[in-house]
């Protein structure tokens, strides 16, 4: 197995998505309320059709009903540690709407963290399985990583981070997604019900990032129909690259 070649792929599925979504957010001057609800409800959509096009189906018909519900119950407990890891003693210096802000962004940044090490393990076992089925799935990654870069770029700028940092910690939560690639290929040849156990614990983790933090934050954020419609829009061009791909 070329680790090299893996762990390159992956940092490239896993990085770009979110990088390109940091470069985005500092495109956007002064982010309105309405816009970082927008664009969160737009990145929860993408998530949502993803999980209900791609990684849900092919694990129930690579694994069945006992290895997807394991692997979603694996993926709750990923993201239910991802919240005790929030620092919540250093964000003081934070007040008003930065620190909402701030702590919107953290836990959105540890939790795609955390949930693109077993995306990555999808991407480089599938890829043991299927070529194709591979290249897909880390397609459909990249993509949906845009948006969820933005989700934690806008928040970052609107603390006054600076853009050296927004980018930085951007790109930092898609690395996971390359070691867990290489673990993923080394790992995904013993066994199919590996790779179905891997992607229904993405599809769990991304889902409680979406229905817990992504949604509710954004509807805090503004209670209009633009975050509905955001959402759906997400969702359709989720769904467009489920079968476009």
């Amino acid at each position: 197995m070329n680790i090299l070649y893996y762990f390159a792929a992956g940092f490239v599925i896993g990085g770009i998505g979110t990088f390109i979504g940091g470069l985005l957010s500092l495109l956007i001057s002064r982010p309105t309320d309405r816009t970082v609800s927008c664009m969160l409800n737009f990145a929860a959509g993408i998530m949502l059709s993803v999980i209900s096009f791609d990684l849900m189906p092919e694990a129930y018909e690579i694994g069945g009903f006992f290895i997807v519900t394991l692997g979603l119950a694996f993926g709750l407990l990923v993201v239910f540690a991802a919240e005790k890891m929030i620092p919540e003693h250093k964000l003081s210096r934070f007040k008003g709407k930065k620190l909402s802000y701030m702590r919107m962004s953290l836990i959105i940044m540890i939790s795609m963290s955390l949930h693109n090490f077993p995306e990555g393990i999808a991407v480089g076992s599938s890829a043991v399985y299927s070529e194709n089925l591979g290249l897909k799935i880390g397609i459909l990654i990249a993509a949906h990583d845009i948006p969820e870069g933005m989700s934690v770029g806008i928040p970052l700028v609107m603390t006054g981070a600076s853009p050296l940092s927004v980018i930085f910690l951007t790109l930092l939560t898609g690395l996971p997604t390359a070691f867990g690639a290489v673990i993923g290929a080394a790992l995904g040849g013993i066994s199919e019900y590996f790779i179905a156990f891997c992607l229904s614990a993405a599809a769990s983790s991304m889902l409680y990032v979406s229905s817990s933090q992504l949604i509710p934050e954004a509807y805090i954020l503004n209670k209009g129909r633009s975050g509905s419609v955001s959402l759906l829009i997400g969702f359709i061009c989720g769904c467009y690259l489920s079968y476009a791909v």
